[in-house]
């Protein structure tokens, strides 16, 4: 007993430890107890489950690197944890968490130091064997530049992001057809620059930054678009959003956005076969994910059918990254048909085409933002 007491005398010279070491049993405790979830809201994304063992995984370091990522998921009150970090970090005066940038008037900005030139060589090829390939189409080429490139004022200084302008204009030189017509929405973007055009704490642009490029792209077809005071009865807005940029930062005193949403008439919305009651998913605005109502997300092929009652319908075919979701309403005030093809989400272009038969598309519009362009995997289905 003596011996015990003076053992116990000895640990309690050492507070601080003592209380460390029980805070790792409680928390071993309550995280052994806690119940695995699915997906995080506060990330907008799905949270790694418990792996599956097996000899061959754990040979090779594979469980051993998934159960890691699993623990690292579940941990008990991550969301909390990750809050507390982002406050601390706020206090000490960063201007920058997980590869996004605090700007001016409360916008953040992805860092972006470096073009990956083997992907970027071989999209630019497939653009060019793809307009090769079709030589009837006719196709307009849009690259979109990112919200730090165009709201360049409000970008921390010195933050060392790449120069889009230059690489984009270089891109346009090296891509070349008779059927292919160049599209630079930097120029329109930059004219509103002071406007709501690219959301706050999400990659994307607005729906008004949306609307400035589809105002810009019908006009290059000879075609009138619709005004934007002549839409606003048709407009809602959903406040409250959260993006990816707040996603990846958790910055704790962030300011949502606001998105707004035409709720055009069209006659039929069908995606991937199935018929949709109009082009947005109501459901998605009370979500995190708040974009994810445009077109009900991104999937392969989405038919916008404007008007049925004409013998031959004009129809425009966008191929698109997300930024295309919320510009794709705006095409239903120029054109019978909207065809909207996701390569993420189709098996190739030519079946699409071969869908749309004999008629085929009036209008082709490949439009990208210049980070999806650069690293996109699924542009080789263009020639397919």
């Amino acid at each position: 007993m003596k011996k015990l007491t003076e053992k116990l005398r000895q640990v309690l010279r050492y507070p601080l430890l003592c209380l460390f070491a029980l805070f790792l049993i409680f928390m071993f405790c309550m995280d052994m107890t806690s119940t695995t979830r699915q997906f995080s809201e506060m990330e907008n994304r799905v949270l790694t489950q418990k792996p599956k063992f097996t000899v061959e995984k754990l040979v090779a370091n594979e469980y051993t690197m998934d159960y890691e990522e699993y623990v690292n998921d579940q941990f008990i009150w991550r969301d909390q944890w990750i809050t507390m970090k982002s406050v601390s970090e706020s206090a000490l005066q960063k201007i920058e968490n997980n590869c996004v940038a605090f700007g001016q008037d409360d916008y953040m900005f992805e860092k972006y130091t470096a073009v990956d030139q083997k992907q970027l060589e071989k999209n630019i090829g497939f653009v060019q064997e793809y307009l090769e390939q079709y030589p009837e189409q006719s196709v307009t080429l849009a690259v979109i530049p990112n919200s730090y490139q165009v709201l360049g004022e409000k970008v921390p200084a010195g933050f060392p992001n790449v120069d889009q302008e230059p690489l984009i204009r270089e891109m346009y030189t090296r891509i070349d057809a008779e059927n292919l017509e160049k599209l630079d929405f930097g120029p329109v973007l930059e004219a509103h620059d002071d406007e709501y055009i690219y959301y706050r704490t999400d990659h994307h642009w607005t729906t008004l930054g949306a609307y400035y490029a589809y105002r810009e792209y019908v006009e290059s077809k000879g075609m009138t678009p619709a005004p934007l005071e002549e839409l606003a009865p048709y407009a809602n807005l959903q406040e409250d959003f959260y993006g990816t940029y707040y996603s990846k930062a958790k910055l704790y005193n962030a300011v949502p956005d606001t998105i707004t949403w035409y709720d055009l008439p069209v006659e039929e919305v069908i995606i991937d076969g199935q018929s949709y009651d109009g082009m947005y998913d109501l459901a998605k605005l009370q979500e995190r994910d708040k974009y994810a109502s445009f077109l009900w997300g991104n999937h392969g092929l989405t038919q916008i059918v404007v008007n049925s009652g004409v013998e031959n319908p004009t129809r425009v075919l966008l191929i698109k990254d997300s930024y295309g979701n919320s510009l794709a309403p705006f095409l239903t005030q120029n054109y019978d048909e909207v065809w909207v093809a996701d390569l993420r989400h189709v098996f190739s272009l030519s079946a699409v085409l071969q869908q749309a038969g004999e008629k085929g598309f009036d209008d082709i519009l490949l439009m990208y933002n210049y980070m999806n362009f650069v690293q996109d995997t699924n542009l080789a289905k263009l020639r397919y």
